[in-house]
């Protein structure tokens, strides 16, 4: 059973790590609209900037944020992980390559601007697509609301 105090993002994290067999990469998409934040979601999780840029600069295709943890407390026996973020672009016009990316992953961190225009009719597109044809349970997904 698991504790109601836990937050989200740990509860996510130890439902993969449940479910991981011998392998020590964990590998989470992070996917939305464009220009709703995703490298900077990815770039502070993964500790290579400690905010937003001055500059948007469109991911083209994917880029792969990786950095090696130590996990939560409470599965410390599992050891070492490396964690690898695969920051999707959000423009459709790398569609083709969604497919591939979405392979082998355990997770899908979704992320977007409640301030822009249609931003709930973008991510539901994103959210019906993804989870669907990885065939991956709600349980491992996260939206973050990224305000710029």
């Amino acid at each position: 059973p698991q504790n109601p105090k836990t937050p989200k993002p740990l509860q996510m994290f130890l439902q993969i790590v449940n479910n991981l067999k011998m392998s020590s990469v964990v590998k989470i998409l992070v996917v939305g609209p464009t220009k709703a934040g995703k490298s900077t979601i990815a770039n502070i999780i993964g500790e290579l900037a400690e905010g937003p840029s001055e500059h948007y600069r469109p991911t083209v295709g994917c880029r792969i944020v990786e950095l090696e943890r130590d996990p939560p407390p409470a599965v410390a026996s599992f050891g070492k992980f490396t964690l690898e973020l695969w920051d999707v672009s959000g423009d459709f016009k790398y569609e083709k390559c969604w497919g591939p990316i979405q392979k082998e992953a355990h997770g899908i961190i979704f992320v977007y601007d409640p301030a822009a225009p249609n931003y709930e009719e973008s991510l539901a597109q994103f959210v019906a697509m993804f989870p669907k044809a990885m065939m991956l349970s709600p349980k491992f997904c996260l939206a973050i609301a990224n305000h710029h």
